[in-house]
Parts: structure tokens; C-alpha cells; sequence
């Protein structure tokens, strides 16, 4: 299976770029630039792609600049990959860093075509369900809970990618809680386990920036009963489809 390596990065952080392409290039992997967009330079009025009320009422808070903009970018290397050439395409957030095994096990996830999009990188563990056995021992699995956090490294098969930015829009999400809600888009999600890549220092660091500001976004509680109905919704979703799913050679 013919792969394309892309990264999301901001003009503004050339340190980052710089370090994960090094890492790449050490596992023989060259990386194509996706020009990330900053939220923060975007307007309210200019953010066409968000429905602010549907995200209010889906997720219960008020979106974020960077939420906004890492969405977006997102979106664009999506299309980047459905305009390529290669089968799949795996997209990195800038602050990962690949691990050794990373080829040998997208390798063996391409000899069989049970999925069209399969993360690689979690902030959380959740009770999950074995699929396949892949190289190095991973596991192709989906998950009975979540969301898992994360879109900071997946892969996709070119003939999902367009399919999966269109049903991604508009934004009523985070882009990560949004990417694993198969059963929405239309497409076979699935992850990874244990991850492909690790979280370095800066992404550590921005976590835990992020999550202090988060929850001033958090709307106050009598408004979030909207928002419990639909993860409910969601949870029901999510668990029909992962016991549905067979288990091919776990």
C-alpha cells in the first residue's frame, strides 16, 4: 500500500516542523507540509466553516480560536489526500513523534481492507475491542467508549478521505471527537493500540495550557442538558457498532 506522510504545522512554528520531519526522515519517511491555519487570526464572521450553534448545543461550550483553526486544517490535509495518488494517507499533528515500528505496522494494517480511517495516538484508555493482530504487537481494535482524545496522527485510505471532510462539515465538534464518530460520517473508524507515535514535551505543555482555558468555555449547567442527550445518543451509537464488528484474527 503506497502511503503519503503529511503534517499539519503553523507558519509560526518552524522548531516543530523541523524536529518531526528529522524523526521521519530517520524511519525513511519524508513528510508533506499542510499549512495549518491559525484560529486566532481568523474572525468570528470569517469562520464559514463552524456552526456555532450546533457546537454549543453538541459539545457545551464555545469554541476556541485554535479549535476553529486546527479543524480546518485538518480539512485541507483530508483533501490533500483524496487529491493524491497514493492509497492512504497518514496525517501528524507537528508536536508527535513517530515511533521505530510505525512502517512495519501500517504495513500489516494494509493487508486487509476492514477500515478507511485508523488513529494511532490516544490521550485516554477505554475499554475496547480486539479486531485483528497487526506487526509488532498492535492491535486493530474499536472502542466501546470514548471519545479516546487525540487526532494528532492517523491514517486514512484515499477513497474515505474526500467522503470524510464533507461529512465533517460543518463544525459542531472538536476536530478530534469528531474524527471518531464513525457511525456518523459514514466511514469504518477504528484505532491503534498501543499508540504509533509519542507526545513530546510541547504537546504536553500545551495540553495542559489548553485545559486550563477549556473549562471557562464550558457553558453554564442548565444549558447543557442538549449536550447530554446527544453524547448519550452517541454512546448508544458507539457501542451498537463496536459489537457488531468481528473479530478477524484476534
Amino acid at each position: 500500500m503506497k502511503i503519503d506522510f503529511f503534517v499539519i504545522n503553523l507558519d509560526r512554528s518552524p522548531e516543530r516542523l523541523a524536529a518531526i520531519q528529522s524523526e521521519a526522515a530517520a524511519l525513511g519517511v519524508d513528510l508533506i507540509r499542510v499549512p495549518a491555519v491559525d484560529g486566532k487570526t481568523v474572525a468570528e464572521a470569517d469562520q464559514t466553516a463552524l456552526d456555532r450553534p450546533g457546537f454549543l448545543r453538541d459539545h457545551g461550550k464555545r469554541p476556541m480560536p485554535g479549535e476553529y483553526g486546527c479543524y480546518v486544517s485538518h480539512v485541507a490535509a483530508l483533501r490533500r489526500i483524496a487529491a493524491g495518488e497514493a492509497e492512504a494517507g497518514v496525517v501528524f499533528e507537528d508536536d508527535v513523534r513517530p515511533l521505530p515500528d510505525l512502517l512495519p505496522v501500517l504495513d500489516s494494517l494494509g493487508e486487509a481492507d476492514d477500515w478507511d480511517l485508523v488513529r494511532f495516538a490516544h490521550h485516554r484508555q477505554v475499554k475496547r475491542k480486539t479486531l485483528r493482530q497487526l506487526a509488532h504487537g498492535r492491535e486493530l481494535c474499536a472502542t466501546y467508549l470514548g471519545p479516546t482524545g487525540s487526532a494528532a496522527a492517523y491514517i486514512v485510505r484515499r477513497e474515505a478521505a474526500g467522503r470524510l471532510a464533507d461529512a465533517m462539515l460543518p463544525m459542531r465538534l472538536p476536530y478530534d471527537v469528531a474524527l471518531e464518530r464513525g457511525w456518523a460520517t459514514g466511514v469504518r473508524a477504528l484505532d491503534i493500540w498501543p499508540d504509533l507515535v509519542a507526545f513530546g514535551v510541547l504537546s504536553k505543555t500545551s495540553l495542559t495550557q489548553e485545559s486550563r482555558r477549556y473549562g471557562a468555555m464550558k457553558l453554564p449547567a442548565w444549558r447543557r442538558w442538549p449536550t447530554l442527550l446527544f453524547r448519550a445518543g452517541d454512546l448508544a451509537r458507539r457501542i451498537a457498532r463496536t459489537a457488531r464488528l468481528p473479530r478477524t484474527g484476534a
